[in-house]
């Protein structure tokens, strides 16, 4: 695709949500979590004024890969006078709470033995399936050069995994750094967020409600640091967030209706293809998007969807119980009935191919679960953020946040890194990216079948038996 066709895919951009289409900004993707940690914590121990972060779930004793301690990194930001906030989720009612930071008396006791005084809000869930799913930090908010982190890593051990995954069980993730104009949109998100969280009275702000008191809004943009455009995109339930709050360079925007622009971006993405649609998520697929790619393919557009072979507990049990109502005709009546039923009938497509990522060592096989939640469009649109396929996360209700960029010359280099991670084959456009990627993911399977490794570091799937039968690995 020539480089002047970029802009046709602009008619993706999103006008039902509070941040607008951004230019100037400067994006850096960053793949696997030893990376991304080790610039997060750079970033952090060179901030001169503020440290924002959200955060959903977090392993307690996460230390990023040179040993520091996420605690630790927070006091000292503190002790070098910063102003340190972190917004947590609390939900006591939710299915695993074993990664949450919930704030009650525990938690509390943990801060007041370290002696921690920058600042925490609990974001509190009113339902009880409901999670507050977004992953950001915002370091020098209000500051010219501030920086923005937008991505689905979660602050645990198992994502510290090197590129290529040569060794361990780490997660496959990513994340995206930001910086710009669009850098004042995360900085409205964490402000709207934190001045109007739902507080529990059993959770109050930490160390008290002065020191963890309101925000200004953001009222200036940095100035251009690039030449790429960036639109950030939330899910938000509604009610979540009531009220009109003010955005830097555009319309003010009431959050009481929820939001959904991340799945308007998605839709108008895949509506929009005319090469390739790569995916990488954790779960495969939402109905409207498997109906969308479904449309995609009869295009002729190549689909590659990476996924976990061993997906999470919920998605095993949720295909399991559909496929014993297929075994009477029922399966429509299953919540997810339809999405896996529709997941089975990409498979008539030639164009499509779905995946897993895996290693194959002298002692045997192993799983790299993908926990990433990125798409990119024909090698020129891409998104990266916390928001997976899913109906929880894209139909107004869990809180999430994502940032979507265009130019060819921004994205494609990021398809053509992950297709060498996951394949060990080097391509040089988009469509021999894809192309090169199913074929490497075919051999493989079939390589896993007569009882050999793994080829490079992925396999295909089958669709119709996915979270049904047990992975090739196995």
């Amino acid at each position: 695709m020539p480089a002047d066709d970029d802009d046709s895919l602009l008619a993706i951009a999103c006008d039902r949500g509070p941040y607008p289409l951004r230019s100037g900004n400067r994006v850096i993707p960053w793949i696997d979590g030893v990376p991304f940690y080790d610039r997060l914590a750079a970033a952090i121990a060179a901030a001169r004024a503020r440290v924002w972060a959200i955060v959903s779930f977090i392993e307690p004793g996460f230390c990023f890969p040179d040993g520091t301690a996420w605690w630790d990194l927070l006091d000292r930001c503190r002790a070098r006078g910063l102003d340190g906030r972190v917004l947590f989720w609390r939900n006591p009612r939710f299915s695993s709470t074993r990664h949450v930071f919930l704030g009650g008396p525990a938690e509390r006791e943990f801060l007041a033995r370290r002696g921690s005084t920058w600042a925490a809000r609990w974001d509190s869930s009113a339902a009880a399936a409901h999670c507050h799913h977004q992953k950001a930090f915002v370091v020098d908010a209000g500051e010219p050069d501030a920086i923005a982190f937008v991505g689905g890593m979660v602050l645990s051990t198992a994502t510290l995994a090197h590129p290529g995954h040569p060794r361990g069980l780490h997660k496959h993730d990513a994340f995206l750094e930001l910086h710009g104009p669009v850098v004042a949109d995360a900085e409205h998100n964490f402000v709207q967020r934190w001045n109007l969280a739902r507080l529990d009275p059993a959770a109050p702000p930490w160390p008290d409600e002065l020191r963890a008191g309101s925000l200004p809004w953001p009222d200036r943009l940095p100035p251009a640091r690039g030449d790429v455009r960036v639109q950030l995109a939330r899910s938000l339930a509604p009610d979540c967030y009531r009220g009109p709050t003010p955005i830097v360079g555009a319309r003010e925007f009431d959050s009481a209706g929820g939001e959904a622009t991340v799945l308007a971006h998605y839709l108008a993405a895949f509506a929009a293809a005319r090469r390739t649609i790569y995916i990488e998520n954790q779960h495969p697929g939402q109905h409207a998007l498997l109906v969308a790619l479904d449309a995609a393919l009869r295009r002729g557009v190549r689909v590659v969807m990476v996924v976990p072979a061993d997906p999470m507990p919920a998605i095993w049990r949720a295909a399991g119980e559909v496929a014993e109502l297929a075994r009477h005709g029922r399966a429509h009546e299953h919540r997810y009935g339809p999405t896996f039923e529709r997941l089975a009938a990409l498979a008539a497509h030639p164009g499509f191919t779905l995946a897993a990522l895996a290693r194959s060592d002298d002692d045997g096989h192993r799983e790299i679960y993908t926990h990433a939640k990125l798409c990119i469009v024909d090698g020129a649109w891409a998104t990266l953020g916390s928001a997976n396929l899913v109906d929880l996360s894209l139909d107004r209700d869990h809180t999430e946040l994502n940032a979507a960029w265009w130019g060819r010359s921004h994205c494609l280099p990021l398809l053509l890194q992950l297709v060498a991670e996951h394949t060990d084959v080097h391509a040089g456009d988009d469509l021999e990216a894809l192309d090169r990627f199913a074929a490497h993911a075919r051999a493989s399977r079939d390589n896993l079948v007569r009882g050999g490794p793994v080829l490079g570091g992925c396999y295909a799937l089958d669709p119709a038996t996915y979270a049904v039968q047990p992975p090739l690995t196995r």
